[in-house]
């Protein structure tokens, strides 16, 4: 089981970001994940650090550890132009970056707060946010392969496959996650106090054709002193039911130690 982390942008401001990260980079840890909102309110913070900008800014400073959104909301800006940011990012990174994009949550969200405000409309109906997801990756499939939508040429293209993992929190979720666009999802992700954890897990696993590569599975729990030890009931829980990335999440202000000491 890899180690990942994520640190929240609401809580942690840049110069704190990106010592963090290289922290994390030297530890050893796989991928260092960001979050991809937009007011610092939502999160607990006094600022938000933009998720597409961030990626590109710890690309740019780091050589080795993978960089990510967990998870890039698919309602938070055209998805044309998410597809494009992650290309460049994936560019700026050499290969190193991840995609990790969710459906989003319902406008009765408290997350939900920060799209009132910018005037973004999101929907009540959870089949039209699980179809803005297959319509990110129906237009992602076009721009990356061949760099052209219709007559218009000369949109960006990653250098290398971006590995994409859906945010589920629901069986049909991961179902779709598994089998949609011909397996060009990579992996899934389930926070790790799901109360169906095994059941989504499964249902995904289950649901992915034999001819299709295994998916990732990742899930994210808040930093704790049982994550620190590799023979605790909690890390040994995770490698039972298959984790395969396991994305270690400090909530507060960042604390380099805890980065050294979960390694």
């Amino acid at each position: 089981m890899i180690l990942d982390v994520q640190f929240n942008s609401a809580t942690t401001h840049w110069v704190e970001m990106r010592q963090a990260v290289l922290a994390a980079e030297a530890a050893g840890y796989g991928v260092a994940w960001v979050v991809d909102h937009i007011a610092g309110q939502v999160m607990g913070g006094d600022s938000m650090l933009e998720a597409c900008t961030l990626s590109g800014a710890l690309a740019a400073v780091t050589s080795t550890i993978g960089i990510g959104t967990l998870v890039a909301n698919v309602w938070n800006r055209p998805i044309g132009v998410l597809a494009a940011a992650a290309a460049t990012a994936q560019q700026i990174a050499d290969g190193r970056f991840w995609l990790g994009i969710g459906a989003g949550a319902s406008p009765a969200s408290p997350y939900a707060a920060e799209h009132a405000a910018l005037g973004i409309e999101l929907s009540d109906d959870l089949a039209t946010r699980h179809r803005r997801v297959t319509d990110f990756l129906t237009i992602a499939t076009e721009m990356w392969g061949t760099g052209s939508l219709g007559a218009v040429t000369g949109f960006p293209r990653p250098p290398t496959a971006i590995p994409l993992i859906v945010g589920v929190n629901s069986v049909a979720l991961a179902r779709l996650a598994a089998t949609t666009h011909d397996g060009l999802v990579d992996g899934i992700n389930v926070r790790s106090n799901h109360p169906r954890l095994e059941e989504i897990l499964d249902a995904a696993r289950t649901a992915r054709p034999d001819s299709v590569k295994p998916l990732v599975i990742t899930t994210w729990e808040r930093t704790s002193p049982e994550l620190r030890d590799p023979e605790s009931v909690r890390r040994r829980y995770f490698e039972r039911i298959g984790i395969d990335r396991l994305v270690i999440v400090q909530f507060d202000r960042v604390d380099l130690r805890l980065i050294e000491r979960l390694i």
